[in-house]
């Protein structure tokens, strides 16, 4: 009867194993984003989104790391009330996350400011902090796509994230209403 036991937790154990996968290839990577939109309340979608890119790494147990300094977006404008307004994302923090190969559950979670630039503004006008946790999983009324072995694509989304209005702004008041916010971005890893 111990026999049996022994080869039972045994077997028990070896399963629980085969289903903690790791990650084939650690390493560092270059996410880029081939397609999104960040929607923050009433304003315009933000396509210019799709041209993000993460530089960052992942170690064989999924956890996924990337440097501040790794997470880049360049400028854009946008129409505002004072005319044309120059769009700077800010990193807050390095972004952290988790890749699951066996299900292709990823996540990242990414903190930012964004400024806000124009002659006729304040240095310190902008929007944040913002918090995004980003999932290829589902979120409000957005489905993710699961990450993919074979390509290396996955689609991340987020439907919930606050927004806070404007500060710094003097009396623009360039966003006020956090409204309904949104993102969604196809990305696609590169090693």
């Amino acid at each position: 009867m111990k026999k049996l036991n022994a080869v039972s937790l045994a077997s028990l154990l070896f399963s629980a194993l085969a289903l903690a996968d790791t990650v084939d290839n650690p390493g560092d990577f270059n996410l880029t984003f081939d397609n999104g939109v960040l929607k923050i309340g009433a304003l315009d979608p933000i396509s210019q989104i799709s041209q993000l890119t993460l530089a960052g790494s992942v170690d064989g147990d999924g956890n996924v790391t990337i440097p501040a300094e790794g997470i880049v977006l360049p400028d854009f404008q946008v129409p505002s009330p004072v005319g044309l307004v120059t769009v700077r994302f800010v990193p807050l923090a390095d972004a952290t996350g988790t890749l699951i190969p066996l299900t292709g559950e990823a996540t990242a979670a990414v903190s930012y400011r964004i400024s806000l630039i124009h002659p006729l503004l304040p240095d310190t006008c902008g929007i944040g902090p913002i918090d995004i946790n980003l999932t290829s999983d589902q979120d409000g009324d957005y489905v993710g796509v699961p990450y993919s072995m074979d390509d290396g694509t996955a689609t991340y989304v987020n439907g919930t994230f606050g927004v806070p209005g404007s500060d710094g702004c003097g009396d623009a008041g360039i966003h006020r209403d956090a409204g309904r916010n949104a993102s969604w971005s196809d990305a696609w890893r590169e090693w």
